[in-house]
């Protein structure tokens, strides 16, 4: 888990490098960075579903128990099917997106909005983007099943590291054309997802698979997956529809608004990439193969290990960036064309989201136990329920709080999800308790608050005075109050956590190495 944190955690860094420099190019209002965010969404709804999301979670445990029982000769020729089925699926969806993007845009009023209209424009070019992401997905797949996760960890910043190059370009060539600017950009974004394919599929190759068009429908093991998968499509299309809703609603409320939901979700979703992510990755082959034993005391094990660890770092960090989250976002954003009015907004959307933080962190991991027995019926059946939920409480709560209504229906349907997969699982698996992640969660929550209050404070001292001298209106004392206020909310937690003599804390040491 350590290896696959620290590579997610340089990736992620990189994602918020990408967002600084988005934030000072077009700022969070601006309407071509709107048009890309809500197109963009599109493709990245497509590798939710067919790259790191359903199939895989259907995929993964597949290949690993087919390395488990029937060795690589046999399991490559299986891979093989199914990115095939996986390549013919994404085809489709590409080509039918693309054409009602060119459908929409050739009959729409004339009086449509500007924002509108750049979205169906450029959805086209970004379509394929979903097919080089996805099929990266279905091969870094192969590779953590392999137990080789430093590539497929590692490889996100490929993406962020050509969009920021983009970005610093387009500062020179074309600052006054913000058209031509956004359709560079976005080739950007295609160029980026090709050369991830490319690095994983030569590492793939690398550990003896080579990938050929094999598409055999009668397969057992390909019957077996669409069975498996397409609840799970089902399942993740319903939340991608929700992240879409979103997206489209942000649109209804303005550009302003689409800019504080994205920058605020990519600055949550930090913690989980690098928490949340990490541990699921590494979990559902560890589950699988045990289930595949029959092992269920090795899976309630690694299942209650991953959990109390995700909460153990997910908490704090909710607590620390909300005591500070207008100073974080103002740090990170306010600059360029990114104004003060802008980070005021972008903190109240930032302030909803992380009321589910530790959800959207544990989410990742409760449903690995139905994806390990391959059951990818029940998680549907949730998402639905959620979806149901979330579109309800969307419509109700952006007429109080505009996106930051959005945002806290996320959080809210997020923390259902997570109890209801969890409920359900305590019935399915006998030999897992709740109680014992429920004992973890309010014990962690408690510690995390008095930290936090401890962040509160220490940023109250220094908010007005000044810092070895430097005046508080400097960015330089931004972030020193940042530091220094952070750091003692950490140690406070940290030294809470020794004398509370919770386990987390020695175990995050033995798997760093320090004990």
């Amino acid at each position: 888990m350590l290896t696959i944190s620290s590579l997610t955690f340089c990736s992620r860094i990189f994602g918020l490098l990408r967002d600084i420099a988005m934030s000072w190019y077009w700022g969070a209002s601006d309407v071509a960075q709107a048009a890309f965010q809500v197109a963009f969404a599109f493709p990245n709804s497509l590798r939710s579903l067919f790259g790191e999301g359903a199939f895989n979670q259907a995929f993964v445990p597949i290949i690993a128990d087919s390395l488990e029982t029937r060795g690589k000769e046999e399991t490559w020729l299986l891979a093989e099917r199914a990115i095939s089925l996986q390549l013919t699926l994404l085809l489709f969806c590409v080509v039918g997106v693309s054409a009602g993007s060119l459908l929409g845009l050739a009959f729409l009023p004339a009086d449509t909005a500007l924002r509108v209209r750049l979205t169906l424009t450029i959805l086209p070019l970004l379509m394929p983007y979903a097919l080089f992401i996805c099929l990266s997905g279905a091969f870094a797949a192969i590779l953590n099943c392999l137990r080789r996760f430093f590539l497929p960890a590692l490889n996100p910043i490929v993406f962020n590291l050509v969009q920021i190059l983009s970005i610093l370009l387009l500062s020179r060539l074309w600052l006054n054309s913000e058209f031509m600017a956004l359709l560079f950009f976005c080739l950007s974004a295609i160029l980026a997802g090709l050369l991830q394919l490319l690095i994983l599929l030569l590492a793939a190759r690398r550990q003896g698979f080579v990938y050929r068009f094999n598409p055999s429908w009668n397969c057992p093991q390909v019957k077996l997956l669409c069975r498996n998968v397409l609840p799970g499509i089902v399942g993740a299309g319903v939340m991608q529809i929700n992240a879409l809703v979103d997206r489209i609603l942000g649109l209804y409320l303005g550009s302003a608004a689409v800019g504080a939901l994205n920058f605020s979700q990519h600055l949550v979703y930090l913690p989980v990439g690098i928490f949340g992510v990490a541990m699921s990755v590494v979990c559902l082959p560890s589950m699988s193969r045990a289930w595949a034993r029959q092992d269920e005391a090795e899976m309630s094990s690694s299942l209650d290990y991953a959990m109390r660890m995700v909460l153990f770092l997910a908490l704090p960090c909710a607590f620390l960036l909300r005591a500070l989250s207008l100073e974080t976002v103002s740090l990170l954003f306010q600059r360029g064309a990114f104004t003060a009015e802008a980070a005021r907004q972008c903190a109240w959307t930032l302030n909803f989201y992380l009321l589910g933080l530790p959800a959207f962190c544990l989410a990742k991991v409760a449903s690995n136990p139905f994806h390990a027995r391959k059951d990818t019926k029940t998680p549907v059946q949730i998402a639905l329920l959620c979806m149901c939920l979330n579109l309800v409480l969307n419509l109700l709560l952006m007429r109080f709080l505009s996106q930051g209504g959005l945002a806290l229906s996320t959080s809210v349907c997020s923390w259902l999800n997570v109890i209801l997969l969890l409920k359900l699982n305590q019935k399915r698996q006998k030999s897992w308790q709740a109680r014992h992640i429920l004992i973890a969660l309010l014990s962690l929550t408690v510690l995390a608050a008095a930290a936090g209050a401890v962040t509160w404070s220490m940023r109250g001292f220094l908010l007005t005075r000044t810092i070895l001298g430097i005046r508080p209106e400097l960015a330089l004392h931004g972030m020193l109050l940042l530091l220094i206020s952070g750091t003692a909310g950490a140690l406070c937690y940290l030294a809470l956590n020794m004398l509370a003599r919770r386990p987390e804390l020695k175990e995050l040491m033995q798997a760093v190495g320090l004990k």
